[in-house]
Order: structure tokens, then C-alpha cells, then sequence
């Protein structure tokens, strides 16, 4: 056995030195980081050559010789590499959980006889894979040369893509994800086939890190499987399916690996194959101007590239339908023509007013307890006691709906889900159309529509000749938000919705940046969120921190963290999760001070599978708590608050925790780094980076002084920028002025 300063490592079968027949060669072992170093994965270097292994084979033997708190674990290993004649130097490395290789050992073999290593065999690059690459040369593209990118792509995508295919007496194949592969707020899907010969299959699970795994559901079948063994019962029902976190640190093409747990409790490592990974950030990237020209020379340039390194692109009717999917996401998604964009002025409300419009109607998505619905609930009470009159038409109902009533507003109802299958401009032209004639504006002085969700009130306002003011939260574009939900034929008119505004207002500079080919009228501007102080200061006025903390049980040495926001993919809690684990890996003896809540849990899918993470990794001051009408609790008794969004404009939690003073660590995703500056009134670090989450928080928790100065210079900020005494009348002025344009 070999020991580093991380590591230890052993090399089953084969001493240094060793004299081996020239071929391939298979070798097994297994390698076991020390406490603050988990290991995810673990390669071969020869020369310039890598070989990836398949690492993670469940072993009970090492559970028990390292004393672990898991019955087995995922630490073995087998790699299969040529060995040429002559003195073969082999360096093996392991990938720590940060997303660094450290070198583990240096191996000599001496191959002996003729090199009869067969030539590694060509890839094979799927049309919908060949698709995926397509699209991303197509944004790519648009600042950098597109034979480039297309020679980019290409290396990028591994080859082999799978390393491991289930072995007798399991038989399975793995459909998704494929070797390129967009993730999803950090989480992609994950479907195939699996089944024993002879036994059941308990449970099926997926990782990528190792760290953790989710389990996977069965789900309806393949037939063709049964088809394929109908020697076998068990191949009836061995379709999974299910959803697995990916860290966003994790080196690339990343390791998937598939396990089935039988009846008996034993783990099988079934498959492993790797898979190049993009995300959300890519998604939205634009697509260059509209031709053909354009097109067919990038899938030119990628096919090239594609047989240069040695894959296969099978040209069939799958290639052909893959093509014309790609093309109309392009035709839909690209400008037509270069449109200009205009500057935008300055912030109509840039002084302060205390009346706004006589009669304001007010849209919005939903009336939950969420960031932009309680965002519009604070704004109208500012109009309210102005004197406005208010009218409310949401989408959705929510519990915001007695103090919008409260506050004397009329609450509509409306069901909006007939637009979202409109099959053309033309045919949601129609469906806005009734709508307005259901939803009469015409008395109204102001339509207000809040957030990219309510596009369809800006429209209304537009047939009603109404003045209107479109308050932007998303850090997305148009397409991104709805493209998949609505024909992308519809999509034009809905970016028309920033022509027909009188007004648009974003939150922040990050935010706009991504509206700016939508934005061809010198009709937007900047104007941030806002915090009520005042109310917060009463809060912990009336209820001392120390009084707080009793009521939620916390001893005076224990320290609170809390990660607040509705429990949701967007917010990144399964990076939280996993961030907390690994500060009880690097940090057991101030982890073991903490206790580490999630507030904002509901009923969702997403919201279960945090939970199963939870009680997987079995941390025991770890938990989610339900969504909460006064989170106030939880800031005025926490010593640390998270933001793990993957996706953010202005978030109002961030706001808060200014307010209340305490310390921050958050992703620095969006208008995040235009509140809070790293290092200066917060610690801020990538989206999805769990390893980079868990030293955050260790710094500030560990750092009293550090953590006092962040929490002081945050509470200064939100005071001179964001304190609703000062921003509220200078919205009201907005509200007020932008009424008072000529909408003609």
C-alpha cells in the first residue's frame, strides 16, 4: 500500500518493476482519500496518453479497514492500457473532489514480446449528439472562428464514451446522458436498462461524484429489451430513469457511473461512461445573425472535425430529423437581421415622488411567498399609501392574496394556459386578444407587469392604449425562458413585448445584458431592489437575537447557517447539500458546531430528492424546513447565511441578510456581484462548485473578525443603496412618470 499526504493507494496484482507480456493490460486496485480529500475519479498517464479507469467499485473490505461511517466504499478500480515493449512509466492520479488530479503513484512495467496491442477503435458521434455540438458551434461561433470552435467541440467529447458495459450476469445499456450533454441548474437526466439474469434488482442509482447518488425509478418498459432476452423475466421491467446532480468543479468529460443494489444488500458497479458537460450559461448564448450559408458551412466544419479525431457520424433519417430540429431552434432563435440597440435612459424615477398614478394595475405570475410576488406586494403597498387604487391579476393563486386585499386591491383570477399552446404569433395574437376582451384596462393609468412570466399584460396594456412599466427579474433571455414550453413560432411576438412597453426597468446591469437584442427603443433603464429597513429594524427591536435563538433551541456556542429561498432547482440546495458534507469531511469539528437549515421546502419533486440526499448522506444538524411567511426568525438568529442559486437578478434573500447583518456567502451568479462585492460585503464563489461552497463557509464561520467585517460592511451598503426609504419613492416617481407618456 502506498501513502501521500492525501491519499492511499494499492495496486492489486502487479508489483513495480514488474515484467508483463507487451498488449493490453487490465489493471485493478483501489484508491482511498484521506479526510479532507475525496476522491471522485482516477486516471492513467503514460506519456502524453491518458486512460481513464473505472473507478467506484463498491468495497466492504476497505468500509471496514478505514473504519468508515459507509458499509462499503467506492474506491476500487480497473483500468485496461497497452503496454509496449520496453519500460513503460505509468502515473496514476486521482481526482479529488475539488475538481484537482494529484498524482498518486509512479508504476514501471517492462513489456516483454512483440506489441500486439489492437488499434483503438473509432467513436461513434450519435445525430442527436451530433445536434447538440451543433448548436453549441452555432453560438460559439458568433465570437470566435467557427473551424476553431468545431476542432474545440470535437476534442472535448471523449472517446471511449464508455468505459464500463454491464457484465454478466447483468445486462443494461445506458441512453442518456449522451457524451455531450447540457446540465440543468447543475442536474441532468439519466435513463437506460438494467437487469441481473437471475435476480432482482433492488434498487438502481447514479453518480457522477461519488460523493452522493441518486436513486433512479423504474418506470414503463422498453418492449425491445424483452424482445432482445426473452430468455431472461427480469428484462421486462429493467427500464430507469430518474435525475443526478453534477458539481460544477468536476474536471471534464466527467464519469457517470450506474450501481445495482440486489436483494441481498450487495452493491454492483454496472456501468460507467463519460459525458462532456455545458451549462444553463451556454444555453442562453445568442445565435449569429439568420443563413443558411451559416448553417450548413458549421455542420460542414463539425462532420470534418468530427472524422479528423475519429468518429463516426452515420448519416440516416435519425441524422436528417437531428438536422432539421437544430435548424428550426436556429431559425426561431436567431435575429433575422441585425437590429440596433439602443442606450437606454436614465432612470425615469431618479427622483423620489410619494404619489404615484390614480388607478394601477398590477400583474403578476402568482401570489406565492417568492422573491418577485413579494417584491410587487411591497410596491403596492408604497402606491397604496400614496393613494392609488389598486387592480391585481395573477395567474395563479397564492397565499399574497389577503394583503394585496388588505390593502384594499381588486384580485383576478385568470387562466393564461391557452397561450402556452399557441402554435404561431398569429394564433397568441388571438388568445391575448380574448384575453383583453375578458380583462378591461381601459380605466387603468398604469398596467404594471411583473417579471418575463407576465409578458401578456404589457400586450394587454398595448391593445388597451394604456401606459405600461415591465419589471424584469430573470437573468435569462426571452428564448431560453420559453423555448420548449411554447412554439417557437410565438416566440417573436413575445419579444416584441419590449417594443410595446413604454417602460422597461431591469434590476441590474447583468440582467439587461442578456434582453439586449430585444431592446430597440431607448425605452429601459436601471433601477435596483429595494429593502424595507426600517421594518427589519423594528423586527430586531422587538425581537432580540438571543430570544430568537432560544426559541429554535440553539445553545449560545452553536452556530446557525441558513440557505433561504423556496426549495427549488434554480437555488442549487442539492450544491448546498453536498457543501455541507463536505465541510463535515474537511471540518468535523466545526461542522459539528453548526446547524445547517434549508428554509423554503414545499411538496416538489425536487423538494423529495433533497430530502433522500439529506437523509442519505445522514448529517444529522442538516435539514429542510417549510416555507415560511416570516423568515425574519431565521435571519435575526443566523451566523452565516448561503445563497447556492445557480441563477439570480436581485435576489431579495441576498437583500435581507444584508439587512439583518449577517455574514454572506453566495454564488456569483448574475446581479449578485453588483450588490455584494467579494471579499468585501460577502464571500463569493462559482454556481455549482460544491468543493469552493464548503471552504467558504469554513472561512467565515472559522473567522469571527473576517465574518463581523463582512456582516458590517453589507448592513452599510443596503443602507446607502438599497434601503426602501430611498428607493421606493424614486419607483413610485417611475410608475408615475412612465404614466404619464404618450403611448400613441
Amino acid at each position: 500500500m502506498k501513502e501521500t499526504a492525501q491519499a492511499f493507494f494499492m495496486l492489486d496484482d502487479h508489483v513495480t518493476d514488474a515484467k508483463v507480456a507487451a498488449g493490453n493490460v487490465t489493471l485493478k486496485g483501489w484508491a482511498v482519500g484521506k479526510a479532507a480529500f475525496f476522491i471522485t475519479d482516477l486516471r492513467v498517464v503514460v506519456g502524453k496518453k491518458v486512460y481513464p479507469s473505472c473507478f467506484g467499485h463498491p468495497r466492504p473490505d476497505l468500509a471496514q479497514y478505514f473504519k468508515a461511517r459507509e458499509p462499503f466504499l467506492l474506491a476500487g478500480f480497473d483500468v485496461t492500457l497497452p503496454i509496449a515493449s520496453g519500460e513503460n512509466h505509468l502515473r496514476f492520479e486521482a481526482c479529488e473532489i475539488s475538481g484537482r488530479w494529484m498524482e498518486l503513484d509512479t508504476v514501471v512495467f517492462h513489456g516483454e514480446g512483440i506489441d500486439a496491442s489492437p488499434t483503438p477503435g473509432a467513436g461513434t458521434l450519435q445525430p442527436h449528439e451530433f445536434a447538440r455540438a451543433l448548436r453549441l458551434l452555432l453560438q460559439k461561433s458568433v465570437t470566435a472562428h467557427p473551424q476553431t470552435v468545431a476542432d474545440q467541440i470535437v476534442n472535448s467529447l471523449p472517446l471511449p464514451h464508455v468505459t464500463r458495459y454491464a457484465a454478466v450476469p447483468f445486462h443494461g445499456h445506458l441512453h442518456n446522458p449522451p457524451q455531450l450533454q447540457r446540465t440543468e441548474f447543475g442536474r441532468v437526466v439519466v435513463e437506460g436498462w438494467l437487469f441481473h439474469e437471475t435476480q432482482a434488482i433492488r434498487r438502481i442509482a447514479a453518480t457522477v461524484d461519488l460523493q452522493a447518488w441518486q436513486i433512479m425509478k423504474k418506470e414503463s418498459d422498453f418492449p425491445y429489451v424483452a424482445g432482445l432476452f426473452p430468455q431472461f423475466p427480469n428484462a421486462v421491467s429493467s427500464r430507469f430513469y430518474g435525475t443526478m446532480d453534477v458539481p460544477a468543479q468536476l474536471p471534464l468529460p466527467a464519469s457517470i457511473r450506474i450501481y445495482a443494489e440486489l436483494a441481498d444488500g450487495s452493491w454492483h458497479l454496472c456501468h460507467v461512461e463519460r459525458s462532456h458537460f455545458y451549462d444553463d450559461e451556454q444555453a442562453k448564448a445568442p445565435y449569429p445573425p439568420f443563413s443558411l450559408r451559416t448553417f450548413f458551412n458549421s455542420a460542414r466544419l463539425l462532420r470534418a472535425a468530427c472524422q479528423q479525431r475519429g468518429f463516426i457520424v452515420p448519416i440516416n433519417e435519425w441524422f436528417l430529423r437531428a438536422l432539421r430540429e437544430v435548424w428550426s431552434e436556429y431559425r426561431a432563435r436567431a435575429p433575422h437581421r441585425q437590429s440596433a440597440h439602443a442606450t437606454g435612459n436614465e432612470p425615469l424615477g431618479s427622483t423620489a415622488a410619494t404619489t404615484g398614478p390614480a388607478r394601477v394595475a398590477l400583474i403578476t405570475h402568482n401570489l406565492n411567498l417568492e422573491g418577485a410576488p413579494l417584491f410587487l406586494l411591497e410596491y403596492a403597498k408604497h402606491l397604496s399609501n400614496g393613494g392609488s387604487k389598486l387592480k391585481v391579476i395573477s395567474a395563479n393563486e397564492g397565499p399574497l392574496r389577503k394583503q394585496f386585499e388588505d390593502l384594499g386591491a381588486k384580485i383576478e383570477i385568470i387562466d393564461i394556459a391557452p397561450s402556452l399552446k399557441a402554435g404561431s404569433a398569429k394564433s397568441l395574437n388571438e388568445e391575448i386578444a380574448g384575453l383583453a376582451i375578458r380583462i378591461d384596462l381601459s380605466q387603468q393609468d398604469l398596467v404594471v407587469a411583473n417579471t418575463l412570466s407576465t409578458y401578456w399584460g404589457i400586450h394587454l396594456a398595448h391593445k388597451a392604449g394604456r401606459p405600461s412599466l415591465f419589471y424584469i427579474h430573470e437573468s435569462t433571455t426571452p428564448d431560453c425562458f420559453y423555448f420548449g414550453y411554447m412554439d417557437p413560432a410565438t416566440l417573436p411576438l413575445v419579444k416584441k413585448t419590449f417594443a410595446f412597453a413604454t417602460h422597461v426597468s431591469f434590476l441590474t446591469k447583468a440582467t439587461r445584458r442578456y434582453y439586449k437584442p430585444c431592446l430597440t427603443r431607448a425605452n429601459h433603464s436601471i433601477n435596483p431592489g429595494w429593502i424595507e429597513l426600517g421594518r427589519i429594524d423594528q423586527f430586531s427591536a422587538a425581537q432580540p437575537r438571543s430570544k430568537l435563538r432560544k426559541e429554535l433551541g440553539l445553545s449560545d456556542s452553536s452556530k446557525l447557517v441558513v440557505n433561504i429561498g423556496t426549495v427549488c432547482n434554480r437555488k442549487g440546495q442539492h450544491i448546498f447539500v453536498r457543501a455541507v458534507d463536505l465541510l463535515w469531511r474537511r471540518h468535523p469539528d466545526l461542522a459539528a458546531q453548526c446547524e445547517f437549515l434549508m428554509i423554503g421546502g414545499r411538496e416538489s419533486a425536487y423538494d423529495h430528492a433533497i430530502r433522500d440526499l439529506v437523509a442519505q448522506l445522514d448529517r444529522p444538524n442538516l435539514r429542510v424546513v417549510g416555507e415560511t411567511s416570516t423568515p425574519e426568525i431565521y435571519y435575526g438568529a443566523a451566523d452565516l447565511f448561503v445563497c447556492s442559486s445557480y441563477e439570480e437578478s436581485f435576489p431579495r434573500v441576498v437583500l435581507e441578510a444584508m439587512a439583518f447583518g449577517v455574514p454572506i456567502v453566495s454564488t456569483n451568479v448574475h446581479g449578485i456581484p453588483e450588490m455584494t462585492r467579494d471579499g468585501e460585503e460577502a464571500v463569493l464563489v462559482s454556481a455549482g462548485d460544491s468543493s469552493a461552497l464548503a471552504d467558504a463557509q469554513a472561512l467565515v464561520l472559522s473567522d469571527e473578525s473576517f465574518a463581523h467585517a463582512l456582516a458590517k460592511a453589507a448592513r452599510t451598503r443596503v443602507m446607502e443603496h438599497y434601503d426602501a426609504a430611498l428607493l421606493l419613492p424614486r419607483h413610485v416617481a417611475l410608475a408615475r412618470n412612465t404614466s404619464r407618456l404618450n403611448v400613441s
